[in-house]
């Protein structure tokens, strides 16, 4: 299943009610139309600077939180058999689970389309790779923030940059995976862009996201202006999307007006981000995380009748709220090339 080609369909439907509205259909169908964002472990090898994992109070802490084999299991019968996607890792690194082949393998079991796992790749070797993806991964995202020795090992404290090379050599030889790279763009390292073509020369990348840098927690970088950053988009990211048009490369990258706005919040209608945030399902070890969902006594639709999903969709259809906003985070809805 290419849910890059659905994903661009939903983006270019112009009316957030129409999404609303879709959305409930397939609800109300059983149809499948979530993705779940899965952290096992809230551990990380790298402190990042851009990252959370990188804020002094964190930086002392043992970071030994992760799921159970028995919770997995109990999450995969709950979770996995209404999920469109499984996306493995979201705010923590997955590659400091034990056994994220088995993940994988309840995923495809359970009948998930299309499972992704997103890492910074440090702790992967071909082994790995080839096992993850004999058990059915269809997708490696890598996080990546320099595109020079320099800038990639500053912002990414711990990462070796002749460590990418190799894993980006052993994707190239291995070739069994969609590629993707999520670059998240500050001043320090917008320029960095330019190298992209070099970097990536022998091993196609599939996807390539340009997100910039938002303010979400606390963390060592504190620089979050984007005023460089649109003063050279032309340069270095309109070139680059260019670039990855010319290569079948599907570049998701946020515009001009989206960049100038991306700080702001517009209070006029929540329907867009409930259209937007809706289908994504969160979930990692954190204390106390059955109080959201306990997969050992209800599913994903146990968990939609608790939480009056359909009640609340069909109001957000119908009235134009205000509230409602506490799971919302700022988002864009980036262009698709």
């Amino acid at each position: 299943m290419n849910v890059y080609r659905l994903l661009k369909i939903y983006r270019k439907m112009r009316s957030p009610r129409l999404k609303l509205l879709g959305l409930l259909v397939m609800h109300l169908f059983h149809r499948r139309y979530s993705a779940l964002f899965l952290d096992p472990a809230l551990s990380c090898n790298l402190r990042c600077r851009m990252c959370y994992f990188s804020a002094p109070d964190r930086k002392t802490q043992s970071h030994k939180e992760k799921f159970t084999p028995e919770d997995i299991e109990a999450i995969a019968k709950a979770l996995f058999p209404y999920m469109l996607k499984l996306q493995i890792g979201c705010g923590a690194e997955p590659t400091t689970y034990g056994d994220l082949c088995g993940i994988i393998r309840l995923a495809k079991q359970h009948g998930v389309p299309y499972v992704s796992l997103t890492t910074n790749g440090m702790l992967l070797n071909r082994e790995k790779i080839e096992r993850m993806a004999g058990e059915g991964l269809d997708e490696i995202t890598l996080s990546v923030h320099g595109l020079s020795r320099e800038t990639y090992e500053s912002l990414m404290p711990g990462a070796k940059f002749d460590r990418l090379l190799d894993l980006i050599e052993t994707l190239r030889q291995t070739g069994k995976l969609k590629i993707r790279i999520n670059y998240t763009i500050n001043e320090d390292n917008v320029e960095d862009l330019k190298f992209f073509p070099e970097i990536f020369r022998d091993l196609h990348i599939d996807i390539l996201q340009l997100r910039p840098i938002q303010k979400i927690g606390e963390s060592d970088y504190h620089n979050f202006s984007k005023k460089k950053i649109i003063e050279c988009y032309d340069e270095y990211v309109m070139k680059l999307v260019k670039y990855c048009a010319e290569n079948d490369t599907l570049c998701l990258y946020p515009s001009l007006d989206e960049l100038r706005k991306v700080d702001g919040a517009d209070d006029t209608d929540t329907t867009n981000d409930v259209a937007e945030m809706l289908p994504f399902f969160y979930l990692s070890p954190y204390e106390g995380w059955k109080e959201k969902i306990n997969p050992y006594e209800e599913d994903f639709y146990g968990y939609c009748r608790r939480n009056h999903r359909v009640g609340y969709m069909t109001k957000k259809l119908f009235l134009n709220s205000h509230d409602d906003r506490d799971d919302v985070t700022k988002s864009m809805n980036y262009s698709i090339k």
